[in-house]
């Protein structure tokens, strides 16, 4: 199989960026500033922990398949019911690469990830087992083993928006 596989199920990235675009990110260095929450365990937190925070406790994919109340009755809930209808999805956020935070780190999940571009440039790109991968298509659903060695880069100088959920 391949790492990287876009599906047949597109959304519309416009109203998903409006959507996204809404949430207002209290400043607090304690969370991660260039990722938003869709669902938590529960279903009140649109804050990530930052991993790099003293205080951070990792909670089991699993349990953080709430709808948080932010994007309750929004085109985001739409498109995450009619993604359930295929897969078995738990762990939603909007995730962003800037300029300024170009990467992540080079690791694996203990779970698939499905990816929907928002905004992209030709400088971002994935890496997975050491082979380059792009998510091009802004609002096409991707498959991705994120099960093997992969990270994220962004390499332009606008920003990277995927919405990323965690499937088995």
């Amino acid at each position: 199989m391949q790492p990287v596989i876009k599906t047949d199920i597109s959304f519309d990235y416009r109203q998903l960026l409006i959507d996204y675009n809404q949430v207002e990110i209290p400043e607090d260095n304690s969370y991660d500033q260039n990722q938003v929450a869709i669902t938590s365990s529960d279903g009140n937190n649109v804050l990530v922990d930052n991993k790099f925070n003293e205080d951070y406790i990792r909670i089991p994919e699993a349990d953080l398949n709430l709808m948080n109340e932010w994007f309750k009755n929004t085109y985001v809930a739409e498109v995450i019911d009619r993604v359930n209808q295929k897969y078995n999805t738990t762990k939603w956020r909007f995730m962003k690469l800037t300029s300024e935070r170009r990467a992540y780190s080079y690791h694996k999940d203990e779970t698939k990830r499905l990816h929907i571009p928002l905004l992209t440039n030709d400088e971002c790109f994935f890496i997975i087992e050491k082979k380059l991968y792009t998510m091009q298509q802004l609002g096409w659903l991707y498959e991705m083993d994120t099960t093997k060695h992969h990270t994220a880069l962004n390499l332009g100088w606008s920003d990277r928006v995927h919405i990323v959920g965690a499937y088995s």
